[in-house]
């Protein structure tokens, strides 16, 4: 009874897991995560300036690819993935949050350098810019 349970738990949460998780193919419509982070360096622009460019991408797709900083198991399977990118160079050590539900804790390690894209939400301005993204990553095959 239990694996019938299971099963049928499965498959009715593919479809739903599937459309959480960005495809590669769509790379033409995403948004630069660097690009991003320049737009809202805490030194560049107002706290107005920030708002309303927020507004614009909030939700939507963007890409990128950095050094993974530090890999955190997370409950009910989503981890979180700390990337350096090269837009810049925060106090705090990394400027994008990448939360997944791949098997990050046993498939990265620091300094990996890997590829990601996802849905932008939120961006912390503390300690420079970082933005939260929703998605998936690949590694590059480089250290």
């Amino acid at each position: 009874m239990k694996k019938v349970l299971a099963f049928l738990l499965v498959i009715l949460l593919i479809p739903i897991v599937y459309q959480c998780i960005p495809s590669y193919a769509e790379e033409g419509a995403l948004l630069n995560v660097d690009d991003i982070i320049k737009n809202v360096d805490p030194d560049k622009v107002t706290q107005a300036q920030f708002k309303e460019y927020y507004k614009t991408i909030e939700g939507k797709k963007a890409k990128g690819q950095g050094k993974v900083v530090k890999v955190f198991s997370g409950g009910k399977n989503i981890h979180r993935v700390r990337i350096l990118t090269s837009a810049s160079e925060p106090e705090k050590g990394y400027n994008v949050v990448l939360f997944t539900i791949q098997d990050a804790p046993s498939e990265l390690e620091k300094n990996d350098k890997i590829f990601f894209e996802g849905e932008v939400g939120h961006i912390i301005p503390y300690k420079g810019a970082s933005i939260d993204l929703h998605g998936t990553y690949k590694k590059t095959g480089e250290k």
